[in-house]
């Protein structure tokens, strides 16, 4: 919720394109961090490549520009807007509140629920081996590939 309401904050701040697109590279890095973190809480190596990268930047930046070109509509209804041409102090404090909130939030969320590898009762999703993990619907094996 941190980024989508920096998404909000920057339309009223009559922010640029640029704000998103910094916002967007925040939010893509917080999550990056967070997979890590949570493949050491587990013991594995969580792989990253500049195609995932790319995609999951192209997509939250779009999902983010969505909702700035919604919020910049709504208020462009009742007032004139003028987008800034570039980044400034105004762009990196909303940008860093966004990230320290979401770091921040998932930093208690890591405190309250410890990670637990196994869990009784329950087996593997079909079609992934019992030893696995499925994090953001990816089947992530234990052992590496061969």
């Amino acid at each position: 919720m941190a980024f989508p309401a920096g998404a909000v904050l920057l339309a009223i701040l009559e922010r640029g394109w640029l704000a998103i697109g910094a916002l967007a590279a925040a939010m893509l890095a917080v999550s990056l961090f967070e997979r890590r973190r949570f493949g050491r809480a587990l013991g594995i190596q969580m792989p990253s490549n500049s195609t995932t990268i790319v995609t999951g930047l192209a997509v939250r930046f779009g999902l983010l520009t969505g909702l700035f070109v919604v919020t910049l509509g709504v208020l462009a209804l009742f007032r004139d807007t003028a987008l800034s041409r570039v980044l400034g102090w105004p762009d990196l404090a909303v940008i860093a509140l966004s990230a320290g909130g979401a770091l921040l939030a998932n930093a208690f969320s890591a405190r309250l629920a410890p990670i637990r590898t196994s869990a009784p009762g329950r087996s593997a999703p079909r079609g992934a081996p019992a030893e696995t993990v499925i994090l953001e619907g990816e089947i992530i094996e234990s052992d590496p590939p061969r």
